[in-house]
């Protein structure tokens, strides 16, 4: 109800900040890791598929925010974080909003759907997974929502892979795997530093519901097992690999200690969320190198 009315003359600046671009640009990335990780098996990459694995992907990623932002609306105008954002501030219309959301998402679909039947299935399932049963269905009931919801990763990953060739390698099974494992470390690390605003807001992120203990076991074994999915992951790939693996195992063990004493100091949080960001993208262009 504290919505404001909203300005229907948003700029083009207003609407590609609403679509939040650092995320599109994060799947596009691990879209385009899997694209040149299929590259090895087919011996050849069609700049024209590669290009529609970019645009689909960018396309449904930024439809899909706008959908989320929707839903999420009532939140963000409570959380002090987010109270600023386009819709809650009253910088764009709910109507222009849908407008954007429904043009985007039938330019993704479309542009999948001319890459295959797969890549079409994998991303359509990762809209889904996004929008539907985290955003919609689980993000105010269970704090295991983005654990729920963590599929969007690895399927964005294996629909840039089946663009270019199929089957699936066992790397890019490994590294989808990673990206799943990788996003509730993520998102957790955020709820932490920002528990108060999701407790005012009433959304039960893991930070506001469980205990230190339990949020701290949970946060171990995902780094755990996200650290030994991207090593076995970039291992598989080609030799030698000895440099890339010894960096991301490393930055693994550090994020595995930040990751356990996180609960109890919550200072570590805005440097954790750097690293760990830090670690997709280092993982992720380290299997793009390999792969080249």
């Amino acid at each position: 109800k504290n919505v404001p009315v909203v300005d229907r003359r948003a700029s083009l600046g207003t609407y590609f900040s609403f679509v939040k671009p650092h995320i599109d640009a994060t799947f596009v990335l691990v879209g385009v890791t899997g694209s040149l990780l299929a590259r090895m098996r087919s011996g050849s990459l069609p700049p024209g598929r590669l290009l529609g694995v970019v645009a689909a992907i960018a396309f449904l990623s930024a439809g899909a925010e706008c959908w989320t932002n929707l839903v999420d609306r009532d939140i963000d105008a409570v959380m002090r974080r987010t109270a600023r954002r386009s819709l809650p501030a009253g910088a764009i219309s709910v109507r222009g909003a849908s407008i954007v959301g429904t043009v985007l998402t039938v330019a993704g679909l479309g542009t999948a759907a001319s890459l295959g039947v797969l890549p079409f299935l994998f991303l359509t399932f990762a809209l889904i997974n996004n929008v539907v049963v985290y955003s919609l269905l689980t993000k105010r009931s269970t704090p295991w929502s983005i654990v729920l919801g963590a599929a969007v990763g690895p399927l964005t990953l294996w629909a840039g892979y089946t663009a270019i060739s199929e089957p699936i390698s066992a790397a890019a099974v490994l590294l989808g795997a990673m990206v799943a494992a990788w996003v509730p470390v993520h998102i957790w690390t955020i709820a932490t530093r920002y528990r108060d605003d999701y407790a005012r807001a009433g959304v039960p992120m893991a930070p506001v519901v469980w205990s230190s203990s339990r949020l701290a076991i949970c946060l171990l074994i995902s780094t755990l097992v996200m650290g030994a999915l991207a090593t076995a992951g970039l291992a598989s790939i080609r030799t030698p690999t000895e440099a890339i693996v010894g960096i991301v195992a490393l930055l693994s063990v550090f994020a595995a200690v930040a990751a356990v004493f996180l609960p109890w100091h919550e200072g570590l949080a805005r440097p954790l969320i750097k690293l760990v960001t830090a670690y997709l993208v280092v993982v992720l262009v380290g299997a793009i190198g390999l792969a080249l």
